[in-house]
Protein backbone atom coordinates (compact mmCIF):
# COMPACT_ATOMS: atom_id res chain seq x y z
CA UNK A 1 0.00 0.00 0.00
CA UNK A 2 1.17 3.34 -0.98
CA UNK A 3 1.45 6.89 0.88
CA UNK A 4 -2.06 7.59 0.16
CA UNK A 5 -3.38 5.49 1.65
CA UNK A 6 -2.60 6.07 5.07
CA UNK A 7 -2.88 9.81 4.87
CA UNK A 8 -6.59 9.00 3.99
CA UNK A 9 -6.70 6.46 6.70
CA UNK A 10 -5.55 9.38 9.22
CA UNK A 11 -7.19 11.85 7.74
CA UNK A 12 -10.79 10.19 8.18
CA UNK A 13 -10.01 9.83 12.10
CA UNK A 14 -12.51 11.91 14.18
CA UNK A 15 -9.59 12.69 16.65
CA UNK A 16 -7.47 15.93 15.72
CA UNK A 17 -3.70 14.18 14.74
CA UNK A 18 -0.62 15.68 13.52
CA UNK A 19 2.74 14.79 12.90
CA UNK A 20 6.14 17.37 13.63
CA UNK A 21 9.77 16.84 12.60
CA UNK A 22 12.61 17.29 14.68
CA UNK A 23 12.46 20.85 14.94
CA UNK A 24 8.68 20.96 15.47
CA UNK A 25 7.43 21.77 11.55
CA UNK A 26 4.56 20.15 10.87
CA UNK A 27 5.05 17.14 7.88
CA UNK A 28 1.07 15.93 7.95
CA UNK A 29 -2.11 17.21 9.78
CA UNK A 30 -5.77 15.94 9.26
CA UNK A 31 -8.68 17.26 9.16
CA UNK A 32 -10.24 16.91 12.58
CA UNK A 33 -6.97 19.26 13.29
CA UNK A 34 -7.39 21.27 10.98
CA UNK A 35 -11.19 21.83 11.81
CA UNK A 36 -10.18 22.11 16.10
CA UNK A 37 -8.07 24.61 14.87
CA UNK A 38 -9.79 26.37 11.88
CA UNK A 39 -6.77 27.18 10.09
CA UNK A 40 -6.04 25.52 6.45
CA UNK A 41 -3.82 22.19 6.38
CA UNK A 42 -1.92 24.10 3.58
CA UNK A 43 -0.98 27.09 5.95
CA UNK A 44 -0.62 24.69 9.51
CA UNK A 45 1.96 22.72 7.02
CA UNK A 46 4.47 26.21 7.08
CA UNK A 47 3.84 26.67 10.69
CA UNK A 48 6.24 25.33 13.62
CA UNK A 49 4.39 24.18 17.02
CA UNK A 50 6.27 26.87 18.66
CA UNK A 51 4.04 29.54 17.09
CA UNK A 52 1.22 28.36 18.75
CA UNK A 53 3.32 29.52 21.91
CA UNK A 54 4.63 32.55 20.47
CA UNK A 55 0.91 33.98 20.21
CA UNK A 56 -0.13 32.73 23.72
CA UNK A 57 -2.45 29.61 22.78
CA UNK A 58 -0.22 27.35 24.46
CA UNK A 59 1.43 27.71 27.65
CA UNK A 60 3.99 25.11 27.60
CA UNK A 61 5.00 23.47 24.54
CA UNK A 62 4.47 19.69 25.08
CA UNK A 63 7.16 18.84 21.97
CA UNK A 64 10.06 20.07 23.55
CA UNK A 65 9.42 17.76 26.96
CA UNK A 66 9.76 14.99 24.84
CA UNK A 67 12.55 15.95 22.80
CA UNK A 68 14.21 16.54 26.57
CA UNK A 69 13.27 12.82 27.70
CA UNK A 70 13.04 10.95 23.81
CA UNK A 71 10.36 9.05 24.94
CA UNK A 72 6.47 9.43 24.69
CA UNK A 73 4.44 11.59 27.26
CA UNK A 74 0.95 11.91 28.22
CA UNK A 75 -0.21 15.57 29.21
CA UNK A 76 -3.35 17.24 29.85
CA UNK A 77 -3.06 20.34 27.78
CA UNK A 78 -5.21 23.75 28.35
CA UNK A 79 -5.83 25.83 24.92
CA UNK A 80 -6.20 29.42 25.32
CA UNK A 81 -8.60 31.70 24.48
CA UNK A 82 -6.63 34.72 23.23
CA UNK A 83 -9.67 37.01 22.64
CA UNK A 84 -10.18 36.25 26.81
CA UNK A 85 -6.65 36.89 27.70
CA UNK A 86 -5.59 34.59 30.69
CA UNK A 87 -8.65 31.97 30.31
CA UNK A 88 -8.70 28.11 28.89
CA UNK A 89 -10.76 28.18 25.79
CA UNK A 90 -10.88 24.04 26.50
CA UNK A 91 -8.62 21.10 27.80
CA UNK A 92 -7.32 18.45 25.97
CA UNK A 93 -5.44 15.34 26.44
CA UNK A 94 -2.34 15.23 24.03
CA UNK A 95 -0.38 11.86 23.39
CA UNK A 96 2.86 12.10 22.03
CA UNK A 97 5.30 9.48 20.61
CA UNK A 98 8.57 9.94 19.00
CA UNK A 99 9.99 8.06 16.70
CA UNK A 100 13.57 7.55 15.79
CA UNK A 101 16.12 7.16 13.06
CA UNK A 102 19.04 5.25 12.66
CA UNK A 103 21.05 7.67 15.13
CA UNK A 104 18.52 7.18 17.93
CA UNK A 105 17.59 10.88 16.98
CA UNK A 106 13.77 11.61 17.01
CA UNK A 107 13.13 11.83 13.61
CA UNK A 108 9.15 12.80 14.04
CA UNK A 109 6.32 13.19 16.20
CA UNK A 110 3.38 12.12 16.24
CA UNK A 111 0.29 13.76 18.51
CA UNK A 112 -3.19 12.42 18.95
CA UNK A 113 -5.25 14.59 20.40
CA UNK A 114 -8.56 14.25 22.33
CA UNK A 115 -10.78 17.04 24.01
CA UNK A 116 -11.69 16.44 27.60
CA UNK A 117 -15.31 16.82 27.32
CA UNK A 118 -15.16 14.27 24.15
CA UNK A 119 -13.52 12.10 26.64
CA UNK A 120 -15.98 12.26 29.10
CA UNK A 121 -18.98 12.13 26.29
CA UNK A 122 -17.45 8.75 24.98
CA UNK A 123 -16.81 7.64 28.89
CA UNK A 124 -20.96 8.17 29.56
CA UNK A 125 -22.25 6.46 26.58
CA UNK A 126 -19.90 3.53 26.81
CA UNK A 127 -21.07 3.75 30.25
CA UNK A 128 -24.93 2.40 29.22
CA UNK A 129 -23.66 -0.64 27.63
CA UNK A 130 -21.57 -1.29 30.42
CA UNK A 131 -21.79 -3.79 33.29
CA UNK A 132 -23.44 -2.75 37.04
CA UNK A 133 -19.92 -2.74 37.83
CA UNK A 134 -18.64 0.13 34.85
CA UNK A 135 -21.54 2.13 36.46
CA UNK A 136 -20.27 2.38 39.89
CA UNK A 137 -17.42 3.49 38.19
CA UNK A 138 -18.91 6.63 36.63
CA UNK A 139 -20.36 7.18 39.86
CA UNK A 140 -16.56 7.81 41.06
CA UNK A 141 -15.88 9.53 37.79
CA UNK A 142 -17.54 12.78 39.53
CA UNK A 143 -17.70 14.66 42.74
CA UNK A 144 -21.09 14.68 44.09
CA UNK A 145 -21.99 16.70 47.25
CA UNK A 146 -25.27 16.71 47.78
CA UNK A 147 -27.41 17.89 44.88
CA UNK A 148 -23.89 19.01 43.65
CA UNK A 149 -22.19 16.77 40.45
CA UNK A 150 -18.86 18.37 38.96
CA UNK A 151 -16.86 17.04 36.84
CA UNK A 152 -15.08 20.19 35.36
CA UNK A 153 -11.82 21.75 37.31
CA UNK A 154 -13.35 24.86 37.10
CA UNK A 155 -16.21 23.85 39.29
CA UNK A 156 -14.04 21.57 41.50
CA UNK A 157 -11.92 24.51 42.28
CA UNK A 158 -14.70 26.35 43.52
CA UNK A 159 -16.39 23.84 45.61
CA UNK A 160 -12.48 23.61 47.07
CA UNK A 161 -12.56 27.38 47.78
CA UNK A 162 -16.33 27.25 49.02
CA UNK A 163 -15.16 24.40 51.69
CA UNK A 164 -12.47 26.94 52.51
CA UNK A 165 -14.42 29.90 52.97
CA UNK A 166 -17.36 27.88 54.78
CA UNK A 167 -15.05 27.51 57.98
CA UNK A 168 -15.16 31.99 57.85
CA UNK A 169 -18.12 34.28 58.22
CA UNK A 170 -16.38 36.50 55.76
CA UNK A 171 -19.30 38.06 53.33
CA UNK A 172 -19.66 35.92 49.73
CA UNK A 173 -20.53 37.79 46.52
CA UNK A 174 -21.82 35.15 44.33
CA UNK A 175 -21.88 36.10 40.23
CA UNK A 176 -23.16 34.25 37.20
CA UNK A 177 -25.92 34.00 34.94
CA UNK A 178 -29.34 32.98 35.78
CA UNK A 179 -29.02 29.84 36.28
CA UNK A 180 -26.67 28.45 36.87
CA UNK A 181 -26.74 27.08 40.57
CA UNK A 182 -25.78 30.29 42.63
CA UNK A 183 -28.11 29.07 45.03
CA UNK A 184 -26.56 25.58 45.57
CA UNK A 185 -23.35 27.07 45.94
CA UNK A 186 -24.53 29.47 48.40
CA UNK A 187 -26.57 26.46 50.73
CA UNK A 188 -23.42 24.24 50.22
CA UNK A 189 -20.64 26.56 52.08
CA UNK A 190 -23.61 26.97 54.79
CA UNK A 191 -23.79 23.23 55.21
CA UNK A 192 -19.62 22.83 55.59
CA UNK A 193 -19.75 26.01 57.56
CA UNK A 194 -19.96 26.53 61.38
CA UNK A 195 -23.58 27.73 61.50
CA UNK A 196 -24.90 24.55 60.01
CA UNK A 197 -26.96 23.74 62.26
CA UNK A 198 -28.60 27.53 62.37
CA UNK A 199 -31.23 28.09 59.50
CA UNK A 200 -30.26 29.62 56.31
CA UNK A 201 -32.58 32.34 55.38
CA UNK A 202 -33.73 32.85 51.68
CA UNK A 203 -34.84 36.17 50.46
CA UNK A 204 -34.58 37.21 46.69
CA UNK A 205 -34.88 40.70 46.55
CA UNK A 206 -36.46 41.11 43.17
CA UNK A 207 -39.75 39.20 44.15
CA UNK A 208 -41.34 41.95 46.70
CA UNK A 209 -42.10 45.56 45.90
CA UNK A 210 -40.28 48.03 48.59
CA UNK A 211 -42.12 48.42 51.15
CA UNK A 212 -42.67 44.73 51.99
CA UNK A 213 -39.12 44.05 51.27
CA UNK A 214 -37.82 45.99 53.94
CA UNK A 215 -40.59 44.63 56.35
CA UNK A 216 -39.34 41.43 55.55
CA UNK A 217 -35.80 41.71 56.27
CA UNK A 218 -36.04 43.71 59.32
CA UNK A 219 -39.24 43.06 60.63
CA UNK A 220 -41.49 45.51 62.47
CA UNK A 221 -43.09 46.55 65.30
CA UNK A 222 -47.13 46.46 66.37
CA UNK A 223 -48.70 49.18 65.06
CA UNK A 224 -46.11 50.15 63.31
CA UNK A 225 -48.47 50.59 60.18
CA UNK A 226 -51.82 49.86 59.11
CA UNK A 227 -52.30 46.18 58.58
CA UNK A 228 -49.16 45.19 60.72
CA UNK A 229 -49.51 42.24 62.69
CA UNK A 230 -50.94 42.89 66.43
CA UNK A 231 -47.91 41.42 67.95
CA UNK A 232 -45.54 42.84 65.13
CA UNK A 233 -43.37 40.80 63.66
CA UNK A 234 -39.30 38.93 63.04
CA UNK A 235 -37.11 40.01 60.11
CA UNK A 236 -35.34 37.51 57.98
CA UNK A 237 -32.13 39.33 59.69
CA UNK A 238 -33.54 38.09 63.37
CA UNK A 239 -34.50 34.60 61.87
CA UNK A 240 -30.90 34.20 60.48
CA UNK A 241 -29.39 34.96 64.11
CA UNK A 242 -26.79 31.94 64.16
CA UNK A 243 -27.24 31.15 60.99
CA UNK A 244 -26.92 32.52 57.18
CA UNK A 245 -28.56 35.31 55.53
CA UNK A 246 -28.74 34.42 51.96
CA UNK A 247 -29.64 37.25 49.94
CA UNK A 248 -30.39 35.98 45.95
CA UNK A 249 -30.48 39.05 43.47
CA UNK A 250 -29.24 41.75 45.71
CA UNK A 251 -28.88 44.26 42.55
CA UNK A 252 -32.65 43.97 42.54
CA UNK A 253 -32.45 45.74 45.63
CA UNK A 254 -33.97 49.56 46.21
CA UNK A 255 -31.20 51.78 47.03
CA UNK A 256 -33.39 53.11 49.73
CA UNK A 257 -32.22 49.71 51.81
CA UNK A 258 -29.23 49.79 50.75
CA UNK A 259 -27.93 52.32 53.14
CA UNK A 260 -29.70 50.00 56.15
CA UNK A 261 -28.28 46.83 54.84
CA UNK A 262 -24.84 48.31 54.71
CA UNK A 263 -25.47 49.56 58.18
CA UNK A 264 -26.61 45.83 59.23
CA UNK A 265 -23.96 44.20 58.27
CA UNK A 266 -20.78 46.58 59.28
CA UNK A 267 -22.73 46.68 62.68
CA UNK A 268 -24.19 43.49 63.27
CA UNK A 269 -27.07 45.36 64.36
CA UNK A 270 -30.71 46.00 62.54
CA UNK A 271 -34.27 48.18 64.07
CA UNK A 272 -37.51 47.09 63.23
CA UNK A 273 -39.92 49.49 61.72
CA UNK A 274 -41.43 51.33 64.25
CA UNK A 275 -38.79 50.84 66.75
CA UNK A 276 -36.57 53.32 68.75
CA UNK A 277 -33.83 50.56 69.85
CA UNK A 278 -31.39 48.58 67.70
CA UNK A 279 -31.07 44.49 68.42
CA UNK A 280 -28.11 42.71 68.04
CA UNK A 281 -28.04 40.51 65.27
CA UNK A 282 -25.32 37.00 64.73
CA UNK A 283 -25.53 36.04 60.74
CA UNK A 284 -23.37 35.27 57.55
CA UNK A 285 -24.83 36.91 54.79
CA UNK A 286 -24.17 35.34 51.16
CA UNK A 287 -25.59 37.24 48.25
CA UNK A 288 -25.85 36.73 44.81
CA UNK A 289 -26.04 38.93 41.42
CA UNK A 290 -26.99 38.10 38.20
CA UNK A 291 -25.63 41.78 36.67
CA UNK A 292 -22.62 43.29 37.09
CA UNK A 293 -22.61 45.00 40.14
CA UNK A 294 -19.48 47.82 39.51
CA UNK A 295 -21.64 48.49 36.04
CA UNK A 296 -24.36 49.45 38.29
CA UNK A 297 -22.19 51.31 40.71
CA UNK A 298 -21.23 53.63 38.12
CA UNK A 299 -24.88 53.97 36.51
CA UNK A 300 -25.45 55.22 40.36
CA UNK A 301 -28.01 52.10 40.59
CA UNK A 302 -25.88 50.40 43.54
CA UNK A 303 -23.79 52.13 46.17
CA UNK A 304 -20.46 51.79 45.87
CA UNK A 305 -19.70 51.70 49.78
CA UNK A 306 -21.80 48.88 49.70
CA UNK A 307 -20.63 47.07 46.47
CA UNK A 308 -16.85 46.90 47.85
CA UNK A 309 -18.51 45.87 51.63
CA UNK A 310 -20.21 42.81 50.28
CA UNK A 311 -17.40 42.21 47.53
CA UNK A 312 -15.37 40.42 50.34
CA UNK A 313 -14.85 36.95 48.79
CA UNK A 314 -16.24 36.67 45.23
CA UNK A 315 -17.16 33.98 43.46
CA UNK A 316 -17.86 33.50 39.73
CA UNK A 317 -20.07 30.65 38.81
CA UNK A 318 -19.66 29.86 34.82
CA UNK A 319 -22.37 28.87 32.72
CA UNK A 320 -22.79 25.69 30.94
CA UNK A 321 -21.19 26.31 27.99
CA UNK A 322 -18.11 27.09 29.83
CA UNK A 323 -17.93 23.97 31.73
CA UNK A 324 -19.63 21.42 29.48
CA UNK A 325 -17.81 18.52 31.18
CA UNK A 326 -20.82 18.81 33.99
CA UNK A 327 -23.32 18.98 31.25
CA UNK A 328 -23.79 14.60 30.89
CA UNK A 329 -23.27 13.87 34.83
CA UNK A 330 -25.96 16.19 35.93
CA UNK A 331 -28.03 15.65 33.10
CA UNK A 332 -27.86 11.64 34.35
CA UNK A 333 -28.60 13.12 37.88
CA UNK A 334 -31.67 14.57 36.99
CA UNK A 335 -32.71 12.07 34.80
CA UNK A 336 -32.58 9.06 37.78
CA UNK A 337 -34.34 11.94 40.01
CA UNK A 338 -37.08 12.14 37.36
CA UNK A 339 -37.05 8.52 36.46
CA UNK A 340 -37.75 7.67 39.96
CA UNK A 341 -40.24 9.77 40.33
CA UNK A 342 -42.44 9.35 37.46
CA UNK A 343 -41.84 5.11 37.52
CA UNK A 344 -40.03 5.31 34.25
CA UNK A 345 -36.81 3.81 32.86
CA UNK A 346 -35.56 6.08 30.25
CA UNK A 347 -31.65 6.58 28.83
CA UNK A 348 -30.08 8.88 26.44
CA UNK A 349 -29.09 8.17 22.93
CA UNK A 350 -25.81 8.87 22.11
CA UNK A 351 -27.07 11.42 19.37
CA UNK A 352 -28.60 12.75 22.39
CA UNK A 353 -25.73 13.37 24.59
CA UNK A 354 -23.55 14.43 21.44
CA UNK A 355 -26.08 17.40 21.12
CA UNK A 356 -26.63 17.87 24.67
CA UNK A 357 -22.94 18.83 24.96
CA UNK A 358 -22.62 21.02 21.49
CA UNK A 359 -25.74 22.85 23.16
CA UNK A 360 -25.04 26.24 24.92
CA UNK A 361 -28.18 25.92 27.69
CA UNK A 362 -28.81 29.61 27.78
CA UNK A 363 -30.59 29.22 30.58
CA UNK A 364 -28.07 26.80 31.88
CA UNK A 365 -28.60 24.28 34.74
CA UNK A 366 -32.51 24.97 35.18
CA UNK A 367 -32.94 24.74 31.60
CA UNK A 368 -31.67 21.93 31.63
CA UNK A 369 -32.86 20.37 34.21
CA UNK A 370 -36.48 21.09 32.54
CA UNK A 371 -35.40 19.78 29.79
CA UNK A 372 -34.66 16.50 31.17
CA UNK A 373 -37.68 16.23 32.94
CA UNK A 374 -39.89 17.33 29.42
CA UNK A 375 -37.64 14.29 28.14
CA UNK A 376 -38.60 11.84 30.79
CA UNK A 377 -42.58 13.11 30.18
CA UNK A 378 -42.71 13.06 26.59
CA UNK A 379 -40.57 10.35 25.49
CA UNK A 380 -42.46 7.15 24.27
CA UNK A 381 -39.44 4.64 23.89
CA UNK A 382 -36.62 3.35 26.33
CA UNK A 383 -34.16 5.50 24.53
CA UNK A 384 -34.40 9.53 24.57
CA UNK A 385 -33.93 10.48 21.14
CA UNK A 386 -33.83 13.92 19.22
CA UNK A 387 -37.50 12.55 17.36
CA UNK A 388 -38.73 12.47 20.66
CA UNK A 389 -38.10 16.01 21.72
CA UNK A 390 -38.95 19.08 20.54
CA UNK A 391 -37.86 22.63 21.26
CA UNK A 392 -34.37 23.23 22.58
CA UNK A 393 -32.62 21.59 20.01
CA UNK A 394 -34.22 23.85 16.89
CA UNK A 395 -31.50 25.79 16.81
CA UNK A 396 -28.36 23.51 15.95
CA UNK A 397 -27.32 22.87 12.38
CA UNK A 398 -28.63 20.09 10.72
CA UNK A 399 -31.55 19.41 12.89
CA UNK A 400 -34.39 21.29 11.62
CA UNK A 401 -37.94 20.92 13.31
CA UNK A 402 -41.43 21.44 11.25
CA UNK A 403 -43.59 23.28 13.53
CA UNK A 404 -46.60 22.50 11.10
CA UNK A 405 -46.86 18.98 11.24
CA UNK A 406 -46.01 15.90 13.97
CA UNK A 407 -42.49 14.71 13.33
CA UNK A 408 -43.62 11.28 13.10
CA UNK A 409 -46.62 12.66 10.00
CA UNK A 410 -43.57 14.60 8.71
CA UNK A 411 -41.31 11.07 8.33
CA UNK A 412 -44.06 9.26 7.06
CA UNK A 413 -45.07 11.64 4.56
CA UNK A 414 -41.43 11.60 3.22
CA UNK A 415 -41.34 7.50 3.16
CA UNK A 416 -44.68 8.11 1.22
CA UNK A 417 -43.44 10.53 -1.64
CA UNK A 418 -40.11 8.12 -1.81
CA UNK A 419 -42.06 5.23 -2.74
CA UNK A 420 -44.85 7.33 -4.99
CA UNK A 421 -41.35 8.22 -7.43
CA UNK A 422 -40.20 4.90 -7.09
CA UNK A 423 -37.15 5.76 -5.28
CA UNK A 424 -35.17 2.64 -3.40
CA UNK A 425 -33.99 2.92 -0.27
CA UNK A 426 -30.07 4.23 -1.43
CA UNK A 427 -31.50 6.51 -3.69
CA UNK A 428 -33.51 8.49 -1.10
CA UNK A 429 -30.44 8.15 1.36
CA UNK A 430 -28.26 9.94 -1.54
CA UNK A 431 -30.69 12.55 -1.68
CA UNK A 432 -30.98 13.49 1.80
CA UNK A 433 -27.21 13.33 1.94
CA UNK A 434 -27.01 15.59 -1.05
CA UNK A 435 -29.71 18.02 0.48
CA UNK A 436 -27.70 18.28 4.20
CA UNK A 437 -24.53 18.56 2.08
CA UNK A 438 -25.57 21.46 -0.26
CA UNK A 439 -28.14 22.86 2.86
CA UNK A 440 -24.23 23.07 5.11
CA UNK A 441 -22.04 24.34 2.04
CA UNK A 442 -24.30 27.38 1.35
CA UNK A 443 -24.57 27.91 5.02
CA UNK A 444 -20.46 27.80 6.18
CA UNK A 445 -18.98 28.46 2.52
CA UNK A 446 -15.45 26.68 3.25
CA UNK A 447 -15.49 22.98 3.05
CA UNK A 448 -13.12 22.87 6.45
CA UNK A 449 -16.44 24.77 8.25
CA UNK A 450 -18.96 22.32 6.81
CA UNK A 451 -16.82 19.32 7.69
CA UNK A 452 -16.75 20.60 11.54
CA UNK A 453 -20.60 21.28 11.39
CA UNK A 454 -21.61 17.79 9.85
CA UNK A 455 -18.82 15.89 12.15
CA UNK A 456 -17.00 14.40 9.43
CA UNK A 457 -13.20 15.37 7.48
CA UNK A 458 -12.88 17.61 4.78
CA UNK A 459 -11.72 14.85 2.33
CA UNK A 460 -15.21 13.30 2.77
CA UNK A 461 -16.95 16.67 1.90
CA UNK A 462 -14.57 17.53 -1.01
CA UNK A 463 -15.45 13.69 -2.32
CA UNK A 464 -19.07 14.24 -1.53
CA UNK A 465 -19.30 17.60 -3.53
CA UNK A 466 -17.85 16.03 -6.15
CA UNK A 467 -19.89 12.99 -6.42
CA UNK A 468 -22.99 15.28 -6.05
CA UNK A 469 -21.97 18.29 -8.51
CA UNK A 470 -22.43 20.68 -5.85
Amino acid sequence: MDASFYSMILDGLSDPLYVLDSRGNYVFVNSAYCNQLRIPGRELLKMNVHDFLKTGQITECLFDLVVRQKGQIIRFQDVMDTMNTGRPKFRQLVVMTPFFDENAEIRYVLATLRPVDQINRDFYIASLESTAAAKTVLANYTVEQGNIVVESPVMKHILSVAQDISETDATVLITGESGTGKEVVARYIHSCSNRKKGQMVIINCASLPETLLEAELFGYEKGAFTGAAPGGKRGLFEEADKGTLFLDEINSLPLSLQGKLLRAIETKTIQRIGAYKSRSVDFRLIVTTNEDLQQLVEQKRFRADLYYRINVIPIRIPPLRERREDILPMADLFLKEFCRKNGKEKSFSPQMLDNMVHYDWPGNVRELKNFVERSVLLSTEQYIKIPNIGGVFEAIPGITVRQDIRKSEFVESRIEEMLEQGMSLEDYMEDCEKSVLEWAIAKYGSSYKTAAALKTSQASVMRKKKKYGL
